[in-house]
């Protein structure tokens, strides 16, 4: 392999690599200036790479980079992802109407279906149903449902009349 003639004075960027190590906090930015200050220093990349475990390219792309932009090149990048329907302001209205009773906002109960249909209705913001279960844990909450056997008597004639019901067989623990 051929060897790199650098732009930069070498010794220069070795003691720039070395101070960078001591003082940045951030490990993946100081691993490739580390790797930079061995090839820096006159070890050979494709010794480097079998020890280290990055392949010879991606040593020679970091080399490449500092020699030409410096240092800073190495810094990790931050990735801003997409932006969330709702802002601050907006959530901490949903979590407010979700402590008042759901029948102040004309639903029977809070959960996905219904907090869907409020969110579009009041920010014209449309979520989907396992979007908004979500945004009840986010936020707090948790699925509560109601109990649909009758359970105070055991010996009732009305859970023994639901037990008969398609819906009280398939349900196979009694409360």
């Amino acid at each position: 392999m051929p060897k790199r003639v650098y732009i930069s004075d070498v010794n220069e960027l070795l003691k720039e690599g070395k101070k960078l190590i001591e003082s940045e906090p951030n490990g993946k930015f100081i691993h490739k200036v580390g790797i930079v200050n061995l090839v820096l220093s006159g070890l050979p990349v494709s010794t480097i790479s079998k020890h280290i475990g990055e392949s010879v390219n991606t040593i020679t792309l970091w080399v490449k980079k500092v020699d030409e932009q410096g240092f800073t090149s190495l810094l990790p990048k931050s990735h801003s992802g997409r932006p969330p329907k709702l802002d601050l302001k907006q959530r901490e209205k949903i979590r407010t109407a979700l402590l008042s009773p759901p029948e102040n906002h004309g639903y029977r109960v809070w959960d996905g279906p219904a907090l869907s249909n409020f969110i579009e209705k009041t920010f014209t913001v449309k979520m989907s149903t396992r979007q908004c279960q979500r945004l009840f844990h986010e936020l707090g909450f948790s699925l509560q449902r109601p109990q649909v056997l009758p359970c105070k008597n055991p010996d009732s004639q009305e859970r023994i009349e639901f037990k008969k019901t398609p819906i009280g067989r398939k349900r196979s623990k009694p409360c």
